[in-house]
């Protein structure tokens, strides 16, 4: 007898999660985000909740390309806010000097 088995068919890879997209998802929103002055303020949100995904998703065992990419983006966003913070303080502070 053989060992081939009609029913046995291709298995299909493993799907990815939903934790490890959401994270690509909100890291790149949040960095899109953080270029718009204003508009800016909700990568402080968002970042950090893409962060908090891609670690999560790191540690499950599908999806881990998704979830290093949405770690990336989002520490890129944050990195981005940060920034604004210091180039906005140190703007307000050349004109609070040059004023005297």
């Amino acid at each position: 007898m053989s060992d081939y088995n009609p029913n046995q068919g291709y298995s299909a890879p493993p799907p990815s999660t939903g934790l490890a997209i959401g994270s690509l998802v909100v890291g790149i929103i949040a960095l899109l985000l953080a270029i718009i002055p204003i508009i800016g303020m909700l990568s402080w949100i968002l970042a950090p909740a893409g962060l908090i995904m891609g670690v999560l998703a790191v540690n499950k065992p599908v999806g881990k390309g998704l979830a290093i990419g949405g770690i990336v983006t989002s520490v890129l966003a944050l990195l981005v806010c940060i920034l604004w913070v210091v180039g906005m303080g140190a703007m307000f502070a050349a004109a609070g000097a040059s004023s005297y």
